[in-house]
């Protein structure tokens, strides 16, 4: 068997699952799908998170791979994805070690993967050396979150209906009164409202104690920040106040409390804090990873196989927390099927994947890609049981959701 093509899907969907997400108005998000063929008609299918963000970026890096891998000389045999990896990863070590390159080549080593499992009739966990749990806990994703606090916690009740026993909200309050700007722009998303920093733990202090008081003590809460997108008036001591002014409502954990360019901060906030830190999501490469657990910076590791490299980087990430003693929680917030799949799978062969991400806003689209859905039954997944990723590219799925450029995530 040899790979004939590799072609970049680029869709633009509704993410009408969670109306909660982005209220009173319609959500649309685009992703990139990645698909391997082969001369014996088998295929796979892979997505970059790239695709979220940036998705004209991704069909010229997927272009430059795909000449490599129809390469009749390299004889890069499509069942076996680490070594297909290996040779792209290494002729792209100039540019692709991290970031960018890295990131779109994890949609192809998925897809690989999904092609790998599919040819030998087994799920990608079992291709992976076998599963180690038999059920996964999920936790709900809800966005910002950074609702007045009544409607914060009606969210938080809906993901409890649905049937999760974990939720994350955001911190921040949206049009908060007495918020100020100094932009010459209407303030992005990921500005903080508040005007002080007092009002920041304030509204923090309140919104945690009014969730804890409506969920009780039997579902887990997390926050995430998402400052990898703060623009201003951010700082240690914000992130410091915030985490000891929440504590005493018990905490999952707490995610990106800081920007990635500060490890040093990470660390500095879990040395003054119970609350466990979490992060990871825009890390790339299992090296980066490595780099930030020697620094004591996360207790809790959060990959992304859309985007770290893929599922085998993916699982070395999980692997490499394991040595450090710290716990996996895999990161799927912008996948709409194969990246979902894909980090269940790892988490599914890790024995220290703790949780696994789950949002709902992209329910509608998942629906229309995967083989079995994903059905929460007392909290918990159930382990997948599909050849490959158990995902399919059906009829009229491209046609229905036409790519719109400029429909992007940003930071």
């Amino acid at each position: 068997m040899r790979i004939t093509d590799v072609r970049t899907i680029l869709v633009t969907t509704p993410w009408k699952g969670d109306p909660f997400w982005v209220p009173d108005k319609e959500y649309w998000r685009s992703a990139a799908l990645i698909e391997v063929q082969t001369d014996e008609g088998a295929t796979g299918l892979g997505e970059a998170i790239m695709g979220y963000f940036a998705g004209e970026v991704v069909p010229p890096i997927v272009d430059y791979y795909r000449r490599l891998l129809v390469d009749p000389d390299l004889r890069l045999d499509p069942t076996q994805p680490e070594r297909c990896f290996d040779e792209l990863y290494q002729r792209s070590l100039w540019w692709g070690r991290n970031g960018l390159g890295l990131s779109v080549l994890s949609g192809i080593e998925m897809a690989l993967w999904d092609l790998a499992g599919k040819v030998a009739g087994k799920p990608v966990h079992a291709m992976l050396g076998g599963a180690v749990h038999q059920r996964l806990p999920l936790y709900a994703s809800g966005g910002t979150g950074a609702w007045p606090v009544q409607k914060t916690v009606d969210q938080a009740k809906r993901y409890v209906d649905l049937g999760f026993k974990a939720l994350k909200l955001g911190t921040g309050m949206m049009n908060r009164p007495g918020a100020y700007g100094t932009g010459i722009q209407p303030a992005p998303y990921g500005h903080w409202y508040a005007a002080t920093a007092a009002q920041r733990v304030s509204d923090e202090y309140e919104k945690f104690k009014a969730l804890r008081s409506a969920v009780g003590p039997e579902i887990e809460i997390a926050t995430d920040s998402h400052a990898v997108q703060v623009r201003s008036h951010w700082t240690r001591r914000d992130a410091i106040a915030i985490a000891q002014a929440i504590e005493e409502f018990d905490l999952f954990f707490y995610e990106e409390p800081l920007r990635y360019d500060d490890p040093a901060g990470y660390a500095e906030l879990r040395g003054l804090t119970r609350i466990p830190i979490a992060g990871g999501e825009s890390l790339t490469g299992v090296g980066e990873f490595q780099d930030w657990l020697d620094r004591g910076a996360l207790d809790i590791v959060q990959p992304d196989a859309t985007h770290v490299g893929g599922i085998g980087p993916c699982l070395a990430v999980a692997k490499a927390a394991a040595a450090r003693h710290a716990n996996v929680i895999m990161h799927t917030g912008a996948a709409i099927g194969p990246g979902l799949m894909a980090n269940l799978h790892v988490a599914f062969s890790s024995p220290n994947a703790h949780f696994v991400e789950y949002a709902v806003a992209p329910d509608n689209v998942r629906a229309e890609m995967l083989a079995e859905p994903v059905r929460v039954i007392d909290g918990f997944v159930k382990l997948p049981q599909e050849p490959g990723l158990g995902v399919a590219l059906r009829p009229g799925f491209v046609e229905k959701y036409p790519f719109r450029a400029g429909i992007v995530e940003y930071a």
